[in-house]
């Protein structure tokens, strides 16, 4: 799949087929695209927690606010943890951005993903984080049962606009 494929087929997805589970090289080459990510910092102050295990995914989706995503049968969650430190915001962002490259990749590989926020605090004791460390994301991953979700999506004139906020991009 080339790249503007996989930005178009790039979606939220829900629900993920039970009983898989990635390969130890599936999980590497998305790791490795999180790693090539640009970073502010160049330093990567975030990590990745690899959960497979099924009464962990259980857990963690107790502690999801919105019970629409179904992570229980997803192949694998990755929880996305940063430092907290003075850089907070580059970590975050770098981590954000890293992140994103690794749902591209596991989309470009023809697996659902979806980034989940809206968690329970308890998620950061439940995954045996110190308090330098947090989690920012959980981003289930795996052969999925549902259509995914585009959401609504502002057109590119309402984006663009030229050498100031006052004057729209002219596209013609």
């Amino acid at each position: 799949m080339d790249f503007f494929e996989t930005i178009i087929k790039n979606k939220r997805y829900n629900a993920f087929q039970s009983n898989e589970s990635l390969t130890h090289d599936q999980l590497k080459q998305l790791l490795a695209c999180a790693q090539l990510a640009p970073s502010l910092s160049d330093i990567q102050n975030f990590a990745y927690i690899i959960i497979t295990d099924s009464n962990l995914k259980v857990t963690l989706s107790e502690k999801i606010e919105k019970q629409d995503v179904n992570i229980i049968n997803a192949a694998v969650i990755f929880a996305v943890v940063v430092v907290q430190d003075e850089n907070d915001d580059k970590n975050i962002i770098d981590a954000i951005i890293a992140s994103n490259q690794l749902m591209l990749a596991a989309t470009a590989m023809g697996l659902g993903n979806n980034l989940i926020v809206d968690f329970d605090p308890s998620v950061n004791k439940i995954l045996g984080l110190s308090e330098e460390l947090s989690i920012i994301g959980l981003i289930p991953i795996g052969t999925t049962t549902d259509k995914g979700h585009q959401g609504l999506k502002r057109s590119i004139k309402d984006l663009a606009f030229h050498n100031s906020i006052n004057a729209r991009f002219s596209f013609e």
